[in-house]
């Protein structure tokens, strides 16, 4: 494994799509992913990663269902991310979401009795890592920002990829004003961990307090940060039982 993964970083940087997204995203920035599928060891949760040039992509998906019917879904996402994001090099992240679901849309939009929702939320951004600029855009799926300490929340459009073939499909591409002078930390994750039951009353982890526990972990370098998160989800959950799958990518510039 060690060869090939070499093999795909000595490729030229121009254009070329991970076989091991992870450890791409971890080459270009500090980052983590916490990947925790509730059965079976694969679950409805993507994530995917590109480089283009200055441009890395990153995107993270949640398909409906969970399993194995839904990690069919999870390639056939990854699959048309790829096949999108060749056409050419000026697609803003909202072009992308919209093009993404006029594949699906082809391959499912005239097939009845499927055994596996169709549909996904995504977040996907466009991270310049020359000029330091980001871009992002969300189907169902908000982007988590911290900088100094203070969090505030992107917000995506309200209809998912890859459902509701009937709807025109349009999503807003938002500019990220990083700031300069302090470190910006970002989250992309899958509802599988708001929706987590757990704690002293049985009671939905929830958004509130994601949020406050991403604020107070700011300044710890990223790889505590995945040793922290996952101890919290673990401590929340107990004996309850993992409900949903669960995925969740930081980084931070």
């Amino acid at each position: 494994m060690l060869s090939l993964l070499q093999s795909v970083k000595d490729r030229p940087t121009e254009n070329y799509f991970s076989l091991f997204p992870e450890e791409l995203l971890a080459s270009m920035l500090d980052a983590f992913v916490i990947n925790t599928p509730m059965t079976g060891g694969v679950g409805g949760d993507g994530f995917w990663v590109h480089q283009q040039g200055e441009n890395l992509w990153v995107a993270v998906f949640d398909c409906m269902g969970h399993g194995h019917l839904a990690s069919i879904m999870t390639r056939i996402y990854t699959t048309a991310l790829n096949s999108v994001i060749s056409k050419k090099e000026d697609w803003e992240p909202g072009n992308v979401l919209s093009e993404v679901h006029e594949v699906v849309k082809a391959r499912f939009g005239k097939k009845n009795n499927l055994r596996v929702g169709t549909g996904a939320d995504m977040g996907l951004l466009k991270i310049n890592t020359v000029i330091r600029e980001m871009d992002f855009a969300g189907a169902k799926m908000n982007l988590l920002q911290v900088s100094n300490g203070t969090i505030e929340t992107l917000k995506a459009n309200r209809i998912q990829v890859g459902e509701m073939f009937e709807h025109e499909h349009i999503y807003t591409t938002q500019r990220i004003q990083l700031n300069n002078t302090s470190k910006n930390n970002f989250y992309l994750s899958s509802d599988g961990w708001q929706d987590l039951f757990g704690g002293p009353d049985g009671k939905k982890l929830g958004k509130g307090r994601i949020r406050e526990f991403v604020e107070e972990l700011y300044d710890s370098p990223m790889a505590i940060q995945k040793e922290a998160l996952m101890a919290f989800v673990d401590s929340w959950k107990g004996s309850h039982p993992q409900l949903d799958d669960i995925l969740i990518v930081g980084f931070s510039l």
